[in-house]
């Protein structure tokens, strides 16, 4: 299913938390499982609103869309799968691993950052923090 928009708001000029979702990477991220796990009420309140006029619709029917994901360090667009997990989360799939922790070298307890940008239909990622190993 592709994301169709059916909102369009227009983003404050100043905006003091543009980084809506904020997710220290656990293990999981960024090992061979090759997904990120996004929480449930993250996405429904910061993702779906921007493309379903029932967030909790999308999330009984299980369904999955294919999303842009814009790495704004670099300019540059992936395209991901956002699907619903058994367990009520959400994950991002389909070349994860690959486009974002092999490409970024992310590790365990780096932060990223995520946020719909409603004036491109799309999700934007960053790095926030590097976690510092201090071995």
């Amino acid at each position: 299913m592709e994301a169709k928009v059916i909102q369009q708001v227009h983003a404050q000029a100043v905006d003091p938390d543009h980084w809506r979702i904020k997710k220290v990477l656990k293990r999981s991220d960024v090992d061979d499982s090759s997904r990120l796990l996004i929480g449930r009420k993250l996405v429904l309140t910061h993702i779906t609103p921007f493309f379903t006029n029932n967030p909790s619709e999308f999330c009984q029917n299980k369904e999955e869309i294919r999303v842009t994901i814009f790495y704004v360090n670099t300019l540059i667009e992936h395209m991901l799968t956002l699907k619903k997990w058994a367990t009520n989360s959400f994950v991002l799939l389909n070349n994860w691993k690959n486009n974002f922790v092999n490409r970024r070298k992310l590790k365990e307890n780096d932060e990223v950052g995520l946020r719909w940008d409603v004036n491109t239909s799309r999700l934007e990622f960053t790095v926030l923090e590097r976690h510092q190993n201090y071995e």
